[in-house]
């Protein structure tokens, strides 16, 4: 294994371990046992990879030729069920921790595809699914809005979009993958993400002609009339 090839390698498991953790973090108050953290905890680690292994025809999926995959996220999950309950703010934890998987799986997600032969296109949509299909099958399960389709001022398949972008730009120039280029991908959504949660970055909505917006506290007193 070459040094770029293992750092991939490790960055990916760094990847499943984040996104395994934050499966199980989500799961306090809705009354689910260890094995249901620890299934939060796959499919959310791996639920992104698969899609996009299954989608380019990568065979066999990522976790099934490497088990370290399987095992990692067991770990993780079973130590975060354990961690959690010392945390006290598993909310804000778990939206660093997605920041942090997210900008991970965005970027290796765009690398694979591209290494798959991918065009650029395809690439940039399969580090935007690797990046949020996990978390959108983990919010599903624990009965949430996922965080994708959310509109309250943060930012997040725009985030590894942004990435997605800024790699694909660079890797044109360069002609060859780099771990610097990677690393600095993965800085972009970071910040990116971090950066709409603090200052409440977020896309505009679509609103007809003389429609008036309502705000999120007035639309639930429409509904509860």
């Amino acid at each position: 294994m070459t040094g770029y090839s293992e750092f991939i390698y490790l960055a990916d498991l760094l990847g499943v371990a984040v996104f395994s953790v934050t499966g199980a973090i989500a799961a306090p108050g809705k009354r689910i046992d260890i094995l249901g953290v620890i299934v939060l905890g796959f499919v959310t680690a791996l639920g992104g990879g698969t899609i996009r292994d299954i989608t380019l025809d990568l065979h066999p999926v990522v976790w099934v030729g490497d088990t370290t995959y399987l095992w990692v996220a067991m770990v993780s999950a079973v130590a975060a069920f354990f961690g959690s309950r010392y945390m006290s703010s598993p909310r804000k934890a778990l939206l660093v921790l997605d920041a942090l998987g997210l900008s991970l799986f965005s970027v290796l997600g765009l690398q694979k595809a591209l290494g798959a032969g991918a065009p650029t296109e395809v690439a940039v949509m399969m580090a935007v699914i690797t990046g949020v299909a996990g978390g959108m099958i983990r919010d599903v399960l624990t009965g949430q809005i996922p965080l994708v389709l959310q509109r309250n001022g943060e930012l997040y398949a725009t985030c590894a979009l942004m990435g997605a972008l800024v790699y694909v730009f660079v890797y044109e120039r360069l002609g060859a993958p780099s771990p610097w280029l990677d690393i600095s991908a993965m800085v972009v959504i970071f910040a990116a993400r971090m950066a709409s949660l603090v200052a409440g970055l977020q896309l505009p909505e679509f609103i007809a002609r003389g429609h008036r917006l309502e705000t999120p506290e007035a639309a639930r007193k429409m509904e509860n009339r």
